[in-house]
């Protein structure tokens, strides 16, 4: 069977950590696998790579930066007993060299600032891609290194690049018919057809991984990582949260988006429509099943599989005596913000458009209530739309799962516990596959209210 195996920073964050994704990756090879390995770069080198990036902006401590991110890929070199003077070592060399060139063409544009720095962030898949290959050859394993930016074309929408799947696809199917050797790739990064390096947003390895998967047609793609798989709820909220074994696509989806981190929300999109099961699996307890993604599963009377919560978010509130009955008012509203760039988290609104609310990011939230009061001027000069209402230190929960589409009451059981907990509600959402209710409380909160839905919904009673 072939198999894409993805393994994100912590995995790789050392030599041992290399060490150990190495026999896994040996494991695999000796289970008559075709492998293909996907890496993202060493753990904290992309927020270095970034700190780099604003160091240069505000032309403090540049040298410093570049030195400890060259010196710590040394070191993990060093840990892992490759000789200095191999092909290793003149790669690792070539590709400083290039790194150095690509901050001296440091602008300040803010046309090109994003372009240079997607440039730049690219530097830390390229050193953990060649690393992890010389320990894999190392160790008796004939591999190379694919530069991901030869094969997955994008568009210029640097930083979050949206991908041309067809012709990404005929790329890495032409490539890999001339090279046989076990291919360790590049996560995280494309190029336009100028070959411009771009980057598929934070976390984007995930996305590559699945992107190649569906190329190949594969029958698994693990994303290898430091947790057992996808959790009921965020166990730094919950003691008791426990291992997702199966769920869907879409559960999948509304977890990660809804703030669920173990996986970018992107990367379902590829194996989805080629029904690929991606398997989430943990670098450091590899005996574990982990959590198994699939297009479909059987519910067998369960309502819920998961929750999740993003915290520190704002709301904006819109309403007014004047916006009852009044076509296009939506319209205006999300057009002026998506003209801004603003994305919108939840949105709520009452039956008579008399009132409508949404969540976003609190950095977001300035710019959205001034895109709001230009757009809506004359209509709360002449008090049709009340003053514009921001509120801050909010936290956005969702409750996830397929039988929740075929099971009568799930709101009341939510909504109830709340109660008891004298949680007070700001706003509701529900999805229209039923299968995500999301609301709004407190950030103080947040965990008080998490805690109790999942003793409500995932933990077994017991009786006095």
């Amino acid at each position: 069977m072939k198999k894409i195996l993805k393994f994100g920073g912590s995995s790789v964050a050392d030599g041992s950590c290399i060490q150990r994704v190495t026999r896994i990756i040996q494991q695999n090879i000796g289970a008559d696998h075709e492998v293909f390995i996907v890496v993202s770069a060493l753990s904290g080198i992309t927020d270095q790579l970034l700190g780099l990036a604003k160091s240069l902006q505000d032309n403090q401590g540049v040298d410093l930066k570049l030195k400890q991110i060259l010196d710590h890929h040394q070191h993990v070199i060093q840990e892992l007993a490759l000789d200095t003077p191999s092909e290793l070592q003149n790669k690792i060399e070539v590709i400083s060299a290039q790194l150095k060139q690509t901050l001296t063409q440091f602008t300040k544009d803010p046309a090109r600032f994003l372009q240079w720095q997607d440039e730049l962030l690219s530097y830390g898949e390229r050193f953990s891609a060649n690393i992890l290959t010389a320990n894999l050859e190392n160790t008796g394993i004939v591999a190379e290194c694919l530069d991901a930016r030869q094969v997955i074309i994008t568009d210029a929408n640097f930083g979050d690049a949206y991908v041309h799947y067809q012709r990404s696809y005929d790329r890495i199917r032409a490539y890999l018919k001339g090279h046989s050797k076990l291919q360790v790739i590049t996560g995280f990064m494309g190029a336009t057809e100028a070959g411009t390096t771009t980057t598929l947003g934070r976390s984007g390895s995930d996305y590559s991984a699945s992107i190649f998967g569906a190329a190949l047609n594969v029958g698994e793609i693990e994303i290898w990582t430091d947790v057992d798989g996808i959790m009921t709820a965020n166990p730094r909220l919950v003691d008791e949260a426990t291992t997702i074994d199966r769920l869907t696509y879409e559960e999948a989806m509304e977890l990660s988006h809804a703030g669920a981190r173990v996986i970018f929300p992107p990367t379902m999109i590829p194996a989805l429509y080629k029904h690929i099961p991606i398997v989430i699996k943990n670098t450091f307890n590899p005996d574990h099943p982990g959590s198994r993604i699939v297009p479909n599963r059987l519910v067998k009377g369960t309502t819920t599989v998961g929750l999740s919560s993003v915290s520190h978010i704002a709301l904006i509130r819109l309403q007014g005596a004047g916006m009852v009955g009044v076509r296009g008012i939506n319209a205006r509203l999300f057009t002026c913000l998506a003209q801004q760039g603003i994305s919108i988290m939840l949105v709520s609104q009452a039956f008579s458009e008399h009132s409508t609310c949404f969540a976003l990011k609190p950095a977001e939230a300035d710019l959205a209530v001034q895109a709001i009061e230009q757009e809506f001027a004359y209509e709360l000069e002449l008090k049709y739309i009340d003053k514009i209402r921001l509120e801050h230190d909010l936290s956005l929960v969702a409750v996830v799962g397929e039988g929740m589409q075929t099971t009568p009451g799930i709101a009341g059981i939510v909504f109830n516990v709340l109660g008891q907990e004298r949680i007070n509600v700001e706003a509701i959402a529900q999805g229209s596959s039923k299968r995500n209710i999301s609301f709004i409380v407190r950030d103080k909160q947040v965990r008080t209210a998490i805690r109790a839905l999942h003793r409500e919904l995932f933990e077994e009673k017991t009786g006095d």
